[in-house]
């Protein structure tokens, strides 16, 4: 990574923050694409030039929930500091509220393709053996993910 004051540069494949971390700024992408991932290394999104990453944890604060890494070409990204989005929140509740409901649904919506990804993982995981998988263990897994299924369906309904 490279901070020259008005602009950080950093090189394709590295990380810029991890799931756990603390946050301390945010980052209008100006080159390049990062990409966001689950703790566990599930790609959520890739979002590019003129598009905003690191808000939801200092919105909400709270650690880092994901992972940001840069892709294929290095990345140039212009630092928001925290004092930003407080003092946006402070000034107008209004858009406070919008902007705070708006990130707990996407960490939730997050949690959830996390939560899915991984039970369908696991089922694919069970004909990935040497040995064809038993019925009634593939019927369990299925049985997870249509569970998980309803889970989210409901949630939204709500």
């Amino acid at each position: 990574m490279q901070d020259n004051g008005k602009s950080i540069i950093w090189e394709p494949g590295e990380i810029i923050y991890e799931a756990g971390s603390a946050p301390n700024e945010a980052y209008l992408i100006l080159e390049g694409y990062v990409n966001i991932e689950t703790k566990d290394g599930f790609k959520l999104n890739r979002l590019g030039m003129g598009e905003i990453f690191g808000e939801s944890s200092i919105l909400l604060n709270v650690p880092r929930t994901v992972t940001a890494k840069v892709c294929a070409q290095k990345l140039v990204t212009k630092k928001i500091p925290k004092s930003y989005f407080t003092k946006m929140i402070k000034s107008n509740v209004i858009l406070g509220a919008l902007i705070r409901k708006t990130q707990l649904r996407l960490l939730d919506s997050n949690k959830q393709s996390n939560e899915l990804a991984n039970e369908i993982s696991n089922l694919l995981d069970q004909f990935d053996s040497k040995n064809p998988p038993k019925l009634n263990v593939v019927e369990e897994r299925m049985k997870k993910i249509r569970t998980k299924i309803n889970e989210i369906k409901n949630s939204v309904d709500d």
